[in-house]
């Protein structure tokens, strides 16, 4: 078991790590990047990363960091969405060390119109 955390740690790590990120909104606290390559297909569902480029650092654990990458899983039959990887980064742009990652499956949830997840799942799911 710990030998598969530390994998899913170093996939986390460097996967995508010279991805060609592209703007896709600005949030209050951050601003949104998807990494069009990295979408998987899989009948109505789609995976995709997103890097989030925060304004100000985070913190996890005392520790500071200034981005997070996500990978969501979207269902392009109905508008949800949920979480399936999260990744904390010191530096920006998903660089640096790894402050805090996970990966676990989160519950689907419905893609709120007008939202930053809606706009990623459009993506995600090629509607215009």
């Amino acid at each position: 078991m710990k030998r598969f955390f530390a994998t899913v740690l170093l996939v986390l790590a460097s996967s995508h790590a010279a991805a060609d990120w592209v703007s896709v909104g600005e949030l209050d606290k951050a601003e949104v990047f998807v990494d069009p390559a990295s979408v998987e297909r899989s009948g109505t569902t789609v995976k995709m990363w997103s890097l989030y480029q925060l304004r100000t650092p985070g913190s996890a654990n005392g520790v500071a960091y200034q981005s997070l990458k996500r990978q969501d899983e979207y269902d392009c039959k109905q508008p949800r969405a949920r979480g399936v990887a999260i990744a904390a980064y010191a530096g920006e742009k998903a660089t640096g060390k790894v402050v805090v990652s996970e990966s676990t499956v989160q519950p689907w949830a419905p893609v709120t119109p007008q939202g930053t997840i809606e706009t990623l799942w459009n993506i995600a799911c090629e509607k215009k």
